[in-house]
């Protein structure tokens, strides 16, 4: 007859019953691992694909278009003022002053400061017909895309109501060194010094941060070129270059507006 097997020890049921918990912990780790790298591949992958996405998006809105989307009031691509934004409400038939300019030029920050008073003064008396026309030609000549995206501001802005607000803050914070630039989160921030607060805060912020407007400022700049403007500041009057005379002081500026209403009449 056979020999019956030897009892397990108490000591040898513990051994297995050990080693069978160690390979049941192992082979749950195992999963957990796989798991995580699956989820983790999948997470990179999402990331890596959105960051792409990104790019591609605003790689895109650095290309000009015809079809792009404009802040409200900006004239359409087939108007002879293309992209640009009117400031007077009611001054149909007087003279066209247009003013082309970047945010990150020093000497449009001069023009401002010497002459911003005298064009507001023309705005509020719809003494002529006062077109902005945006630009980022400089973003050629220094790193990044300070002008684009501080074009693109100002339009969220005039979305919300304070286009010219904005326009004198980014003159009034512009850089001390020329193509420095703005963040966005600065950009953000002019919104609220400018007064947009609330519901249209949020939409500017989200505006500003989606580079909504990024290709019509690029658009800006491609009719710059098609204008044969050489640069900013250029100041328009009836589509005739300001002569430097007119441009020696505020008097003479609005008194080259006075003559060209006149000879209108």
């Amino acid at each position: 007859m056979a020999s019956q097997p030897k009892p397990k020890s108490a000591r040898e049921k513990a051994a297995e019953a050990r080693a069978a918990a160690e390979a049941s912990d192992k082979r749950r780790r195992r999963t957990i691992n796989v798991v995580i790298g699956v989820v983790l591949v999948v997470v990179v992958g999402a990331l890596v694909g959105g960051a792409w996405y990104t790019s591609q998006q605003n790689q895109q809105k650095t290309q000009p278009s015809a079809d792009a989307v404009a802040p409200a009031g900006a004239f359409p691509a087939d108007s002879p003022y293309q992209y640009g934004i009117e400031w007077t409400d009611n001054a149909a038939g007087k003279p066209v002053l247009e003013i082309w300019e970047d945010f990150q030029c020093p000497a449009c920050g001069d023009f401002e400061a010497s002459f911003g008073p005298t064009v507001k003064e023309v705005v509020a008396n719809n003494d002529a017909q006062v077109i902005f026309r945006s630009t980022s030609f400089l973003d050629s000549n220094f790193p990044g895309d300070h002008s684009k995206r501080a074009a693109a501001a100002y339009g969220c802005a005039i979305d919300a109501g304070k286009g010219e607000e904005y326009h004198d803050i980014l003159y009034a914070n512009q850089p001390a060194t020329e193509g420095q630039g703005w963040t966005d989160a600065q950009l953000i921030a002019f919104g609220e010094k400018a007064g947009i607060s609330g519901d249209a805060k949020a939409t500017f912020d989200k505006c500003v941060t989606d580079r909504t407007y990024l290709t019509w400022a690029v658009n800006g700049t491609e009719a710059m070129k098609a204008a044969g403007v050489p640069g900013t500041p250029a100041i328009y009057l009836n589509g005739k270059e300001l002569p430097d005379s007119a441009r020696a002081n505020p008097e003479a500026f609005k008194q080259a507006i006075q003559d060209a209403a006149q000879n209108q009449q």
